[in-house]
């Protein structure tokens, strides 16, 4: 699954890139360096390849979503903390109660899915995901002005791709079910996903703080438990809304006294 949708989301951007450049051939445009090139390559392995990887693999082995998605939940804690030494960044003592009420919010939303269940090699994919997400956001922070947003977004799923490629000739026998299921949650993965969300979050990343935009994954859990009423009627319970008015108070904190600095 992972190594079509990072296939499908290489050529939808690249096909993006060259209509871009064919449209914008005499406009001035910064030159593509060498840093800028491996940092986006870098970029798209942790966020892509490992992110991802890691956290299909986690579910997949044992370790159940609910609990794969509160360990990634933990992302905007540490990478604010270290977005502190690396790019001087000085969250208000608002932001961090924002921090805080976020992720007890997702705590909340999650509680009654979680069990006790943890398999050691399934943690240890979900810990590498969070390590992965968080230094694919610092690292994006760090060069994102220094290459356009769909020339780096092509090079990171293309990064991706050729990772996935490698795994999957090394670990498993290649082999596709063509189902409609499968192609919706891949179409889904593949345009909302690897595509879409991405592009916004190397927006936000490059546009604002680092715990502004980091804040947001706090609003994941409940959406999705939102999405999933309407889409496969699971039941909205009083306390999945407690913690999504949580996360939601949370995240404004942090937005609604985020500072800009220039990177």
């Amino acid at each position: 699954f992972a190594i079509v949708a990072a296939i499908f989301a290489a050529v939808s951007v690249i096909v993006a890139v060259w209509r871009q450049q064919r449209k914008m051939a005499q406009s001035a445009s910064p030159a593509l360096t060498r840093r800028a090139l491996s940092g986006s390559i870098c970029v798209g392995l942790l966020l892509h390849g490992f992110y991802l990887g890691c956290s299909f693999y986690a579910m997949a082995n044992g370790l159940g979503a609910a609990l794969t998605a509160l360990i990634v939940s933990t992302q905007p804690l540490l990478t604010t903390a270290l977005a502190i030494t690396l790019f001087g960044e000085k969250p208000r003592a608002v932001q961090w109660l924002g921090i805080a009420v976020g992720f007890i919010g997702v705590v909340v939303v999650l509680s009654p899915s979680l069990d006790t269940a943890m398999p050691t090699l399934p943690l240890l994919s979900s810990l590498t995901a969070l390590l992965a997400i968080t230094g694919g956001t610092l690292l994006q922070k760090k060069i994102g002005h220094q290459i356009g947003l769909l020339h780096s977004n092509a090079i990171q799923a293309t990064a991706a791709t050729l990772f996935f490629v490698l795994l999957i000739h090394t670990i498993e026998v290649p082999h596709i079910d063509w189902t409609a299921g499968f192609i919706g949650a891949l179409a889904w993965q593949v345009l909302v996903v690897s595509t879409g969300a991405y592009i916004i979050l190397m927006i936000l990343i490059k546009r604002d703080s680092v715990a502004a935009t980091t804040s947001l994954l706090f609003l994941v859990p409940p959406t999705t438990a939102l999405i999933a009423n309407i889409w496969l009627a699971e039941p909205l319970t009083p306390v999945t809304l407690a913690g999504f008015g949580m996360a939601s108070a949370g995240v404004f904190l942090v937005t609604r006294y985020a500072t800009n600095p220039k990177s």
